[in-house]
């Protein structure tokens, strides 16, 4: 199986690499072993991952979370080859946190016969996720933004375990035929966050009647269009409320023209106003004690 893989960012406690697939033709990798446990984030693509006897199916909108110390293998339906942003945390991170995660993950994190999940990602995730990407393609990505950026993603991916369900298998002719939508739709949400997007706009962005377009949405996320929009740009605005931009402006970037809607769904989000919650707010670095 070929692959290009590229560092794009490295730290005492995790690195985050940029998988992309350059397989000409379905094959099945080498059996290979994990030694640190990551996060991979499918971005384009799709792509069976087999572990202990557990196969996962991988594409845009899951997480795949794999324990170290277990071989596995990864094998590509069709002609769909895959990009991953990867985090792969250090060993010494693992050991410290592995007492916490037994603790409110024990069925996961302490269960041999599972080496790895699939974890449906939310838009909170999405947001970060793209976020990251961003703070990464930058000239020198500031140290304290990247572990934030990190430790929040962990911090939502290790959520999820809470109200775990496997994620449920999607057709094999409606991911060939729109896998490639979804990706492009989440994109332009992103880079069109502020602005007025309609459903009838990322329809026609994407080629497809805004009826069948909605359809499929929900059925590759678990969320309707307006539904995933709005926690994106929540997401976004929790994030801008750290910097010291007026709140009037942080709504304005997050895509809300009204400052009093905006006031309203982030405390009916956040159970707090866009001034209280900017408040508690830390200052230090999760990783810097």
């Amino acid at each position: 199986m070929e692959a290009e893989v590229h560092i794009l960012f490295s730290s005492d406690h995790y690195e985050i690499c940029d998988f992309r697939c350059r397989c000409n033709e379905c094959t099945r990798s080498k059996t290979e072993y994990n030694e640190h446990l990551s996060f991979c984030i499918t971005r384009s693509g799709n792509f069976y991952y087999n572990a202990f006897r557990n196969t996962l199916d991988t594409y845009t909108g899951s997480v795949l979370v794999s324990k170290p110390g277990y071989e596995y293998t990864v094998k590509h339906p069709g002609e769909i080859p895959d990009a991953c942003t990867i985090i792969i945390f250090r060993k010494k991170f693992y050991e410290d946190i592995q007492g916490l995660l037994n603790r409110h993950t024990h069925w996961f994190f302490s269960n041999k016969d599972m080496q790895s999940l699939l974890i449906r990602t939310n838009p909170q995730i999405e947001q970060l996720h793209f976020a990251l990407l961003q703070a990464c393609r930058s000239a020198s990505p500031h140290q304290l933004e990247m572990d934030n950026l990190v430790m929040d993603i962990f911090e939502e991916v290790i959520g999820r375990f809470t109200d775990y369900s496997p994620v449920q298998p999607v057709n094999a002719r409606l991911k060939k035929y729109h896998l490639a939508t979804i990706e492009q739709a989440k994109q332009y949400m992103h880079d069109h966050l502020s602005e007025n997007i309609t459903l009838e706009q990322l329809a026609a962005y994407c080629h497809i009647s805004p009826f069948h377009f909605s359809r499929i949405f929900k059925t590759f996320s678990g969320f309707s269009v307006y539904q995933f929009l709005q926690s994106m740009r929540l997401k976004h605005a929790e994030m801008l409320l750290a910097s010291p931009l007026p709140v009037a402006d942080v709504a304005f970037r997050a895509g809300f023209n009204s400052l009093d809607y905006f006031s309203a769904a982030f405390k009916k989000q956040y159970k707090l106003s866009p001034s209280a919650f900017r408040n508690t707010i830390g200052k230090t670095a999760r990783f810097h004690k």
